[in-house]
């Protein structure tokens, strides 16, 4: 009897601790509510500092800033990012053929550092997860539009690839990986070889394979604690080098078009002021002065509701964590830099890229592996990362120590001794609550802003607007570069151009490779609020 008891007793007990966790994260999600409706701010002066940032290769753009700021110009980027950069490069590479549309000026403003958000602190991996991307998307739009929106992701691997080829970008390492999901529990495996054979009805194209517990761990080296896996092609490349070459670029080949101020934060946009010049009707204000503008472009992801209050709760920011990681001495060192991984478990999920190998790394054998994730084991399971858009901050310790402790984990005991957690740092992502990017332009309800110019422009004339590619999501590696190129094409007015194709810019028309249902408009502002973010997850 007294057995019978003590067990009942363990089972209210473990009842009343799952109904308080529940109230606590619904508390907390509300909390996060709250806090999305207000201003995520300008990013902050002190971040931590990211691997990929170290021993940059064009010094002088670290802190570039021209003597003084131009007075008027045609179009201000708010963001060096790699979206920002993808405007840039997507506006200026068509500026030859434009005519009467070309713009005459274009400004890049950065808070920081260049380059030195998001993209600056990713992974980055160019991974689109087919078989976990199509099946969401499928339970919310018809199953061609889910396959239109997982092609777009998918297309960024051999786009970014050949872009970096084709530049002569070799600093960035691009390059295709074999990428391999290890999955650390049965029912999250079963879960997923489903969602392939989904998938593969859809896109028939795609080369995913299973592995089932024991070929998976012989094949990939991993103990005992892998339930299977699931291997698919994806890439990866070093992010800011990458943007700061494309950057470094475009200023060469457009000196008197481009220019880049970095520490010039925007602190604030108006319209309609005295002495506002009718064909300039934005005031950015920045600390070193104000810089009237045809255009404006919102390409900061995270903080893009600082600027863009409607866009509070549509796009959301969240703090997620990073490191850089030496291998262990018994890695499998077949591995190199031709693989790439996720670490899949209830709830959650890790990210894994490995360099390549070089003269850097002071005889160490293998490329140092940049893993990131554990977002669901803060205290509060990540909810106490919704909403936060400080990557200063001191880290969060269980995050940490999970993203420290994963790999030596999964692959014990072929891990070894002489691994180093090496270096960690944080980043804002930018969600949205359907978890699609928005991308167009932004409509005065949005803004709160009405330019002073007259008329919509003819189709000769150049545009005048907001503008706005954000919210990637944590997905900003095979998101952000065509969004932003689509919104390059978009302010050109060459959506119905039947393009010839160019490195970084897809052939045909836009609506050929562009989804549409990334478009901003009244019902995705909708779907994008912070409340429908739990439907996807």
């Amino acid at each position: 009897m007294g057995a019978a008891i003590s067990a009942i007793r363990d089972i209210v007990r473990s009842i009343l601790a799952t109904i308080t966790l529940l109230q606590g994260q619904y508390a907390g999600f509300k909390a996060a509510i709250d806090h999305a409706s207000l201003s995520p701010g300008l990013p902050v002066s002190n971040p931590t500092t990211p691997y990929w940032t170290q021993d940059p290769p064009y010094p002088d753009l670290v802190k570039r800033q021209s003597a003084e700021l131009p007075s008027e110009v045609d179009v201000a980027i708010i963001g060096s990012g790699i979206s920002g950069a993808a405007v840039a490069h997507s506006l200026l590479s068509a500026s030859h053929a434009l005519n009467g549309r070309a713009f005459g000026k274009i400004v890049v403003l950065e808070a920081r550092d260049i380059c030195s958000g998001a993209t600056a602190r990713n992974g980055g991996h160019i991974k689109s997860s087919a078989y976990d991307v199509y099946p969401r998307f499928a339970k919310t739009m018809p199953r061609d539009r889910a396959a239109a929106l997982t092609r777009f992701q998918l297309k960024h691997l051999d786009l970014l690839v050949k872009l970096c080829k084709a530049r002569k970008i070799d600093a960035a390492e691009a390059r295709e990986v074999e990428t391999v999901d290890l999955f650390l529990d049965d029912e999250s495996f079963k879960k997923a070889a489903t969602n392939v054979q989904e998938t593969k009805a859809g896109l028939p194209e795609e080369a995913i394979r299973i592995w089932q517990r024991e070929e998976a761990q012989k094949k990939f080296g991993t103990g005992q604690s892998v339930h299977g896996a699931i291997s698919y092609q994806a890439g990866a490349l070093w992010p800011y080098r990458f943007v700061t070459t494309i950057w470094h670029q475009l200023l060469a080949e457009f000196p008197d078009t481009l220019s880049v101020e970095t520490h010039t934060p925007v602190e604030a946009i108006t319209t309609g002021a005295p002495g506002t010049p009718k064909d300039y009707p934005y005031a950015l204000q920045t600390p070193r002065g104000t810089i009237h503008a045809r255009n404006v472009v919102h390409a900061t992801n995270g903080h893009a509701s600082h600027l863009v209050p409607g866009m509070r709760r549509k796009i959301t920011p969240a703090r997620a964590h990073m490191s850089a990681q030496k291998p262990g001495g018994l890695f499998p060192a077949d591995h190199g830099a031709h693989r790439s991984w996720g670490v899949v478990y209830e709830q959650g999920f890790d990210y894994v890229t490995q360099r390549p190998p070089s003269a850097e790394d002071a005889g160490q054998s293998q490329g140092d592996l940049m893993l990131g994730g554990g977002f669901v084991r803060s205290p509060k399971q990540g909810v106490d990362m919704i909403a936060v858009a400080d990557d200063g901050a001191s880290l969060d310790g269980l995050t940490l120590a999970h993203v420290a402790g994963v790999f030596p984990a999964v692959f014990s005991p072929a891990w070894g001794a002489g691994g180093e957690l090496k270096q960690t740092w944080s980043g804002t992502l930018g969600f949205t609550g359907d978890l699609i990017p928005l991308v167009g332009k932004l409509d005065k309800s949005v803004t709160g802003r009405t330019p002073q110019s007259g008329t919509d422009p003819g189709p000769e004339e150049k545009p005048c607007g907001e503008w706005i590619t954000a919210g990637f999501s944590g997905e900003g590696m095979v998101w952000a570069w065509l969004c932003g190129t689509a919104l390059g094409v978009i302010m050109t007015g060459r959506e119905n151009d039947d393009m010839a194709g160019s490195p970084g810019l897809p052939a045909g028309r836009l609506d050929d490779w562009f989804p549409r249902e990334i478009l901003v408009s009244k019902e995705r502002l909708r779907s994008a609020d912070l409340t429908n973010l739990p439907n996807q997850l």
